[in-house]
């Protein structure tokens, strides 16, 4: 079996542990730099050859730790993800019984993962993680039977489909939007679990036209909606965050947005007690109505009563500075929807 490459802490807090990158080599080179004072008690009797080896020691740690950092890094991930395959039939092979050392697989699987994301940090490990079967372990750990695996692996997906878009199209044929979809959609699914799939999901349709296209296939908006109506917050604003981006790159997926009630489904999210995910809310849908008469016109339905709501919004904002942004939010959103002859104003249809 192959090695998982484990990294986690040592018991040892003095353990010389090896570094993955540069910014450890730094770190260590600046907790072990001896100071002036250090340096002036070496003088003392018996205290410089004490320095002259611990000074040897260090360069000697530093020339074995530079070292190790330029391997073969294909190699590692190549030897990570045979590791992950072989325990993922373990895995299944054992699910549902009770088997000694589960626990034990589970955290060399979570290493193995830890070890891989910070492997595809670099660009051309991104590019070589499939190549070396990559996608099969993603597939395989998705359906994990532990929590941790899975967001595990959803991390990892979203480090390689950041701006990587042959990556991208890869993922794309694979299937996962949808499958991200259904994980981000699921009540039944662990928090993290639905956080992280939320954020590959993001990662996967960042500028990419064909991958955000199949989103909208697969009804990605109404799925964005209802992560917003959650109770999870961190899932409410994540999900905001990726509908801004959207409106703001793809604008022409307004008329979809408008088409099936956006604008009244987040006017009903900011008619409830105000909230820190409200100052989001009110961004996503300014960015909404800018330039799109049709989501005006649905914010003026009487109805809707949000002119009221954006009044008495703007009056419980004033006057505190932690939420001066979501009052000009309100303030812009007022001039575009409530101010008279805006019918003509920012129309692009």
């Amino acid at each position: 079996m192959a090695s998982t490459g484990g990294h986690g802490s040592s018991d040892d807090p003095g353990d010389k542990r090896p570094p993955r990158n540069l910014q450890d080599v730094l770190k260590y080179a600046i907790e072990h730099t001896p100071t002036t004072q250090d340096e002036e008690g070496g003088e003392s009797e018996g205290g410089n050859h004490g320095n002259r080896e611990s000074a040897a020691e260090r360069a000697e740690w530093l020339s074995n730790a530079l070292s190790g950092m330029y391997k073969d890094e294909v190699k590692e991930m190549a030897e990570q993800v045979a590791f992950l395959k072989e325990s993922s039939k373990v895995t299944e092979a054992v699910e549902g019984h009770e088997v000694e050392g589960r626990e034990d697989l589970e955290e060399k699987k979570t290493e193995a993962l830890e070890y891989l994301f910070d492997l595809v940090q670099g660009i051309d490990n991104a590019k070589d993680f499939l190549k070396v079967g990559g996608g099969d372990i993603l597939q395989l750990c998705f359906s994990d039977p532990s929590s941790e695996v899975r967001w595990r692996t959803l991390d990892l997906l979203a480090a390689l489909s950041q701006n990587h878009p042959s990556n991208q199209a890869e993922f794309h044929s694979m299937g996962l939007i949808k499958r991200l979809l259904d994980v981000l959609d699921s009540s039944s699914e662990v928090d993290m679990v639905r956080i992280k799939a939320l954020y590959a999901l993001s990662c996967l349709c960042r500028d990419n036209d064909t991958c955000l296209s199949n989103f909208v296939k697969h009804d990605g908006f109404s799925v964005l909606m209802r992560a917003m109506q959650s109770d999870i917050e961190k899932l409410q604003i994540k999900a905001t965050f990726m509908l801004q981006a959207i409106l703001i790159s793809f604008p022409q997926h307004k008329d979809t947005l408008h088409n099936m009630g956006m604008v009244h489904q987040l006017v009903s999210l900011l008619q409830q007690e105000h909230a820190i995910t409200h100052e989001q809310f009110i961004l996503a849908l300014l960015n909404l109505v800018s330039g799109h008469s049709g989501c005006i016109s649905d914010c003026c339905q009487p109805e809707l009563q949000f002119e009221e709501l954006l009044k008495s919004r703007v009056e419980l904002l004033k006057d505190k500075e932690e939420f001066m942004e979501e009052l000009e939010y309100c303030q812009k959103l007022m001039a575009i929807c409530f101010t008279k002859n805006t019918s003509s104003q920012g129309m692009d249809r």
